[in-house]
């Protein structure tokens, strides 16, 4: 598999100018002097890769006017390019794209292929990396999370200054708020812990629960309001019969019979018959006493069938503990026990006795074991009819204290009342009321669930979470583990001599697992920069060693910004120049010393690994290491004048 390398970035000027970076396989280091422009280049990368802002200084802004990566993967090539917006200007929402072999790098703007909308060219980056058509899901405020774009490979290939010796930032691009959600949840794609497909049955099947839970939630709502609406035209009705307009129906009628009763009773204009009678309040009580009554004993009787079950449940496990015992019989042979001693062959009926008397306890035992199973089933629908028991007479007390309370309301409001004519025309104001706020647009049918249930069982059929957990923990481990192998290689000081790492994707975090205690340590525990340089270096070599194994659309492309930065903190006299470093025997200090250590590996690591290339952004320059001067692809110090753009560049004036 050839992985996306970057052969060079360029930068286009004014008349035609263009200043061309060039880049090879393995590693590639850029040294020099502050201020030359050297992390500019990552910066140039990320613009190209398309970010919806330009962060290029404001120096390059105003003597360039494009710039370019030209991005090789075997004989297949690509460039990249975007328009350089000037100082006082946020972005281009244009890119350049074009695909091909032996493409020449453009000396002009007016040379670039295109231009295509940004979108468009971060597709086109997505299709030539294979990074997958997978959609987005809207999280609670609609906003598009989970969708795996270019915009995501940036924390796998940069380990910029705000990252390479943080304590709190693990990868790149999680520091910033707006962008973390989306890093995180695209990690187990770019780990190949998912694929599009099953990505897409996932989010399809959140979806479709999420829907069936607010249908759900509207069908309770929906049953809730039916069931007042219920109650209160059983109240409006049973007051209208005690006042000769109407009868009471039964408490099964349906509701469309309810309403065409109530919207008799408004258009009537017949006289009532009787006032509210005592009588009528005594008889309810007295229902109300009998439910209350059978209420009581239904509950009595289900408390009693739930201890009986309890009993059953108990000595069916005490059965079954000594059937199984008894059991033990069965593998002795009781039918075939002899009438003679075994030892002296003398006539004995003590071991046929003891054998009858085990046969006779283990087939009584089993005639118990027999009777609970039988009986216990018949105790458990016992106590489900009267649980439904209770429900009925539940529903049949609420319904009589309805009809209670509406005889003392309009017994009440006929005492309010000046005469019997004003009660039937307050009843009837009050039941025209009730059914103009209960017209058929205001009470919408429950919706059909049946479907979406049967889209979210198919679903679930074809989704398989905990799959997809197990696959991503596989890749927690084995990442933990190269990682824990190239830690060992890195110079760290206590309490990380020996430990080994353990990364988590889901947060994302890593600890450290000290050698001799193996307490779990977090990233802030291990207290030095020399530490979090190392941790920082390790996860990024063990997440692109993974990223190559399992064949993830990430190019093999790793930018560091400085690793002297622990060891040689700036000082006036660096600002002016690069650090140069020759040999100085047993002497040397221990930083330099660690910074060799740092350069072994970075060259033993590309030597191993086909396909990744490293570019090394660095303020240090080992003049006594050929491999070093050799890897040096530019070297921009005060005294030579050079940069990342040459000073003769015209300027173009600000927005």
């Amino acid at each position: 598999m050839n992985r996306w390398n970057i052969a060079s970035i360029f930068f286009l000027g004014l008349d035609g100018r263009q200043r061309l970076v060039p880049f090879g396989p393995g590693l590639n280091i850029i040294t020099g002097a502050s201020g030359t422009g050297k992390s500019a280049l990552i910066k140039a990368v990320d613009y190209c890769l398309g970010s919806s802002e330009c962060e290029l200084p404001a120096h390059i802004r105003r003597h360039s006017i494009a710039v370019g990566v030209k991005w090789v993967a075997g004989d297949d090539e690509m460039i990249v390019g975007r328009i350089i917006p000037p100082v006082g200007q946020d972005s281009s929402h244009k890119m350049f794209a074009t695909a091909g072999r032996n493409l020449a790098v453009p000396s002009s703007p007016e040379e670039f292929e295109g231009p295509v909308p940004l979108g468009a060219g971060k597709a086109f980056l997505e299709r030539a990396f294979g990074i997958g058509d997978l959609p987005g899901e809207p999280d609670d405020w609609g906003r598009m999370r989970g969708r795996a774009t270019v915009r995501h490979v940036t924390p796998y290939m940069f380990v910029t200054k705000e990252v390479i010796y943080s304590e709190q930032v693990l990868l790149h691009g999680l520091e910033q708020s707006d962008k973390a959600p989306d890093i995180i949840a695209t990690i187990p794609y770019f780990l190949r812990a998912t694929d599009e497909a099953n990505a897409l049955n996932e989010r399809r099947l959140r979806s479709l629960q999420r829907d069936l839970e607010r249908n759900e939630n509207r069908n309770r709502l929906r049953a809730t309001a039916e069931s007042a609406m219920r109650s209160r035209a059983f109240s409006l009705l049973a007051e209208a019969e005690r006042l000769g307009v109407a009868n009471t129906p039964p408490i099964e009628t349906v509701d469309a019979d309810l309403i065409s009763l109530l919207g008799q009773i408004a258009s009537s204009s017949g006289e009532a018959r009787t006032l509210p009678s005592e009588s009528e309040l005594s008889a309810l009580h007295r229902q109300r006493r009998d439910v209350l009554g059978r209420l009581s004993d239904a509950r009595r009787q289900a408390d009693a069938a739930r201890l009986a079950i309890q009993d059953v449940s108990g000595f069916e496990t005490t059965v079954q503990r000594q059937r199984e015992k008894l059991d033990l019989g069965a593998h002795l042979g009781l039918a075939e026990v002899s009438d003679h001693c075994p030892l002296c062959a003398q006539r004995s009926d003590v071991g046929a006795r003891a054998a009858d008397a085990l046969r006779t306890t283990l087939a009584k035992v089993r005639g118990e074991s027999a009777a609970v199973e039988r009986i216990k089933p018949r105790l458990i629908d016992y106590d489900g009819n009267l649980g439904r028991q209770i429900d009925g007479l539940k529903r049949e007390l609420r319904s009589v204290d309805d009809r209670i309370a509406s005889w003392m309301r309009q017994s009440d409001e006929s005492r309010k009342l000046a005469d019997f004519a004003e009660v039937r025309a307050h009843l009837m104001g009050r039941v025209s009321y009730f059914l103009d706020t209960m017209s058929d647009e205001n009470r919408p049918q429950p919706a059909d669930l049946t479907v979406l249930r049967d889209q979210i069982r198919e679903l679930e059929g074809l989704v398989n979470p905990e799959a997809r957990m197990v696959r991503l923990r596989l890749a927690e481990r084995k990442i933990s583990e190269y990682a824990t192998e190239v830690f060992s290689a890195l110079p760290t000081i206590e309490p990380c001599v020996g430990s080994e790492l353990d990364f988590s994707a889901t947060e994302p975090d890593i600890a450290v697992i000290e050698a001799d205690s193996a307490v779990v340590l977090k990233m802030s525990d291990v207290g030095s920069d020399q530490n979090y340089l190392a941790i920082h270096i390790a996860l990024n070599f063990a997440l692109q060693r993974y990223l190559e194994k399992v064949r993830a659309p990430v190019p093999g492309v790793l930018i560091f910004d400085q690793i002297s930065r622990p060891y040689f903190p700036s000082t006036e006299g660096q600002k002016r120049d690069e650090l140069s470093i020759s040999a100085d025997g047993d002497d040397e200090d221990e930083d330099i010393k660690a910074m060799r250590q740092h350069m072994n590996f970075l060259f033993a690591e590309v030597e191993r690994r086909e396909g990744l290339q490293v570019i090394l952004i660095e303020h240090a320059y080992f003049a006594d290491d050929p491999r070093y001067v050799d890897a040096t692809r530019e070297r921009w110090t005060r005294a030579s004048g050079r940069g990342l753009l040459p000073l003769d560049w015209p300027s173009r004036p600000d927005v």
